[in-house]
This record gives C-alpha cells, sequence and structure tokens, in this order.
C-alpha cells in the first residue's frame, strides 16, 4: 500500500505501510478491547488468552489506549506497559493462540 500523500515513518523514513513501524496486520485490532496483557516473559497476550489468570495479574502489566498496538508489537515494534501491576515492560512478541483468535 503506497501512501500517496508522500506521509514517512518518523522511525525509519520509509513510505507509511512499508516498515514494520507501520505495516498493518490482517484481523480485527486488539485495542478495540481496550488493553494488551504482558506476561513477565515479554509476551503480549488478549484478555481472556488461557495461557493467564486475569484474577492473578501482579507480575503482568498492560499497554492501554496505544493505536494499533496489537499491529505494531507483531510488526516487531517493542512496546511498553503503561498500566497494570508492572509499568516500562516492553512487549516482543505476541501469544500465538491469541493471534490465531485475533
Amino acid at each position: 500500500m503506497l501512501d500517496v500523500n508522500g506521509e514517512r515513518c518518523e522511525r525509519c523514513d520509509l513510505v507509511i505501510g512499508q516498515c514494520e513501524h507501520t505495516r498493518t496486520v490482517s484481523g480485527p485490532a486488539a485495542t478495540e478491547q481496550g488493553r494488551i496483557l504482558v506476561s513477565p516473559r515479554r509476551m503480549a497476550h488478549l484478555p481472556g488468552c488461557g495461557h493467564n489468570d486475569e484474577s492473578e495479574l501482579s507480575e503482568w502489566g498492560e499497554i492501554r489506549g496505544v493505536p494499533r498496538a496489537w499491529a505494531r508489537i507483531g510488526n516487531g515494534e517493542p512496546l511498553e506497559t503503561n498500566a497494570g501491576a508492572v509499568l516500562g515492560r516492553p512487549a516482543l512478541s505476541r501469544c500465538q493462540d491469541c493471534v490465531s483468535r485475533s
């Protein structure tokens, strides 16, 4: 997808949509649900994932209110937690089970 306005990524200067920072990932965005959970292993999960007990998230962080966060993590951009019990933890990858159901 080429941007007809010539807008470029602020991080790498490629045309919007051609780099890992701006390329979209198919499927509904996780931000529609409002939050992404980040495990102590720095893996991003969607709420309701069987890999976590949401009643006990004392070592987990959350990403909230970040545009296109799920797609950006999937495109290799580490995003830091900004809510939950642990702040500043980067999400480095996405849970494949969550990817399958997103």
